[in-house]
């Protein structure tokens, strides 16, 4: 099983419905290719001249992207560097440009930051994307940790309209996707990353988010069956992002930690199990009864997952998402997705809610702490 499969779905899903901006983009021409799926040639602009480390840093980072099944020939002495397409009639082209070089972890190892731009046949099309992705190097070519920043996708909440770095931080301005928003009175906000602390943050996530006041930036406790831990940055909404995995004989444990001033955290988890128990209610609820009690001693959530335990015990476990105790929402999704196989899908959902005024994804990107206006209520 993947390592990071929760996250992973999600990531993919983006992936099926990415990217878009502003403007519909036009399609470059491409060159007639001798390769069946893809082939790779030098830019139609003249590019900057790479040196022998930037190059081989480059070819592989394309060749993870494209796979060195493919093409394992790239010529990467120039950037930007395109990968055409063909894709079956709907050809799309892939930029990769090194925008930043600096040591941003200060371990003595010059680290990348890239912009990635696919260009589709329009600007909805699936494969019209872009984004900016740091790459944490472990050495001088391979990478120990990669955090991506969306610029744009064709149903992404926002789009970055204007990006520069100014010493150590890039500076963003974003507007809300005219795509998922759909008003004429579209919001704009300023924005600035930074690489600390072993993770690419937003910065005032570091300042106004309560989540970036957590004592352990973990979500499981110290034990050794944790086998991943893995921190990152929200796609959309800008917040740190926590994810690990538990793994013990045929116990697989996926978790995720998220959110600004609201805790919003997963666990999700499968149960090979007797036939005739796929069904049965009582079965069921105390399966998952026995998985929110390994929860509540094995993670800091001790308190939150503990609301969980007390409601489960007098009410029926069902797929219906609980909002009647005060300053929670949350479920236990339980399904048998494959009918042949006897195994039980227990998904874990809890949100605590300590700000309300932070529930669509604007408000926790910028933060918000107040009541809308009534004109945007109107609106």
């Amino acid at each position: 099983m993947n390592i990071q499969k929760s996250s992973l779905i999600l990531f993919s899903a983006v992936l099926l419905v990415m990217f878009s901006c502003k403007e519909e983009k036009k399609p470059k021409k491409l060159k007639t290719s001798h390769k069946k799926e893809v082939a790779a040639v030098e830019p139609e602009i003249e590019g900057r001249i790479l040196n022998e480390t930037q190059s081989n840093f480059l070819k592989k980072v394309m060749l993870e992207d494209i796979g060195k099944d493919k093409y394992d020939n790239l010529q990467t002495e120039k950037a930007p560097y395109d990968v055409h397409f063909s894709n079956d009639g709907d050809p799309y082209s892939v930029s990769y440009d090194i925008i930043k070089e600096q040591d941003f972890n200060n371990d003595g190892i010059i680290d990348y930051v890239l912009n990635v731009d696919s260009t589709g046949m329009l600007g909805g099309n699936a494969n019209t994307n872009q984004c900016y992705v740091y790459y944490i190097m472990k050495d001088a070519i391979n990478y120990k940790e990669k955090h991506t920043i969306l610029g744009y996708a064709p149903f992404s909440y926002n789009i970055i309209d204007e990006a520069e770095f100014a010493g150590d931080k890039f500076k963003v301005k974003i507007t809300q996707n005219f795509r998922t928003y759909s008003n004429d009175n579209l919001k704009t906000a300023s924005l600035s990353f930074v690489y600390k602390n072993g993770n690419l943050y937003e910065e005032s996530y570091l300042s106004d988010c309560k989540l970036a006041k957590l004592e352990s930036k973990t979500i499981f406790d110290d034990i050794p069956e944790v086998t991943k831990r893995v921190r990152d940055i929200d796609w959309h909404n800008y917040c740190e992002t926590i994810g690990e995995v538990y793994k013990k004989n045929d116990t697989l444990i996926l978790a995720d930690l998220g959110g600004c001033d609201n805790l919003s955290l997963t666990f999700d988890t499968e149960y090979k199990v007797d036939r005739n128990k796929l069904k049965d209610i009582q079965f069921r609820k105390n399966t998952a009864l026995k998985l929110l009690t390994f929860l509540a001693a094995n993670t800091q959530f001790v308190e939150e997952i503990n609301v969980m335990i007390e409601y489960y015990q007098e009410n029926p476990i069902t797929d219906k998402f609980i909002e009647s105790v005060e300053g929670y929402g949350f479920r236990v999704l339980i399904q048998n997705n494959d009918p042949k196989k006897n195994i039980l899908r227990f998904l874990v959902q809890l949100d605590k809610i300590d700000n309300p005024y932070q529930k669509e994804n604007w408000e926790i990107a910028t933060r918000n702490k107040t009541a809308p206006k009534e004109e945007e209520i109107d609106d």
